[in-house]
């Protein structure tokens, strides 16, 4: 069954050859060996992601097949974006109860949504490989692979003291749509809201295009997986490290203006009832882009932005002095950083 399942489904989201014809041709190799073979271009390092979602615990146990692929895609193609990569292939880790496994009609709609993402990006992304076994959890590790001219990838530990702070998009959005998926927020919201909450939690998009734009504007970046203060709060950390390796005694922090902090009609819709800012800031599920610039480059990162049509908001600043504070109106709030804890 296993073999049926590779053969049917998943050699179509492989590369155009096959594996007999790639070798003889001496091409890359996917899907139909014991590995697959990558070229990567001289000039280039590859840089490699993988993120494992469980049912249940990364998306309620009720979300339809072609959302589940195509989320266990984007989460990936969001880290390649994160550090300016530009993606090529992934590979999939599948663990599949029986009754996924025999449903065809379940088995076309989740190959569809990694072709559907893919589609989204408009850049040749392949499948070249991985494994499928009977599980009684439905669990799927998908591994990405991109490629970074050398030495240019954007890390998290280059943010510098006096760099502002910017995101994409609007944040929150994905967290919003869990609580609606789980019946908590109804009445507050309206059917258009509520489904564009739906649509950031179950088919996130990737900021592929600014993420390659990345290089040589931002200092440091990172993807808004498991909530802004968190995630922030690894490149205030990681920056702070480098510095000590570079002999420098600087401690980092940074400053938030929640006021600046882009939210969508339906959250601000909630605002207007009760004021939390707990998921824009620790809901996590953005998959949007965290990135430090200097004041510099901002003018160059909006310029790259507009054309692209993604919308940037300045939050903050990075700071000396330890932590990440948070302000409104100009006085201190106090919040917490803890995001989606992974144990």
């Amino acid at each position: 069954m296993e073999f049926d399942l590779i053969h049917r489904y998943f050699a179509p989201l492989g590369l155009t050859k096959s594996a007999e014809q790639a070798a003889i041709d001496g091409t890359d190799i996917g899907i139909g060996d014991d590995g697959a073979v990558l070229s990567i271009p001289a000039g280039q390092q590859l840089v490699v992601v993988t993120d494992t979602l469980v049912s249940g615990v990364h998306f309620p146990e009720n979300t339809s097949a072609y959302d589940i692929a195509w989320k266990a895609l984007a989460v990936n193609l969001s880290d390649l974006a994160a550090m300016g990569a530009t993606p090529f292939a992934y590979s999939l880790g599948l663990s599949l109860p029986l009754e996924c496994a025999s449903d065809e009609e379940w088995m076309q709609d989740f190959v569809q949504g990694f072709a559907g993402l893919v589609k989204s990006t408009g850049l040749p992304i392949a499948l070249v490989g991985g494994d499928t076994t009977r599980s009684k959890t439905l669990t799927l590790t998908v591994s990405a692979k991109g490629l970074v001219g050398n030495g240019q990838a954007v890390l998290r530990s280059g943010a510098q003291s006096g760099d502002l702070i910017a995101v994409t998009g609007v944040l929150g959005e994905g967290a919003l749509g869990l609580q609606v998926a789980f019946g908590n927020i109804d009445s507050e919201l309206t059917a258009e809201q509520k489904q564009t909450a739906l649509n950031a939690l179950n088919r996130p998009q990737p900021q592929l295009a600014l993420g390659m734009c990345l290089k040589q504007i931002a200092n440091s970046a990172i993807d808004i997986s498991d909530g802004l203060l968190q995630d922030l709060g690894h490149i205030i950390k990681s920056s702070t490290k480098r510095q000590v390796v570079l002999g420098k005694t600087v401690q980092l922090g940074a400053k938030i203006f929640l006021e600046k902090i882009p939210l969508s009609s339906g959250m601000q819709q909630l605002f207007a009832s009760k004021v939390s800012w707990s998921l824009a800031l620790s809901g996590g599920d953005d998959y949007q882009l965290c990135m430090t610039v200097s004041p510099d480059k901002l003018t160059e990162l909006k310029l790259r932005a507009d054309e692209l049509g993604v919308e940037i908001a300045v939050i903050g600043e990075v700071t000396d002095g330890a932590g990440i504070k948070t302000y409104l109106d100009g006085k201190l709030v106090q919040q917490t950083e803890a995001g989606f804890q992974h144990f």
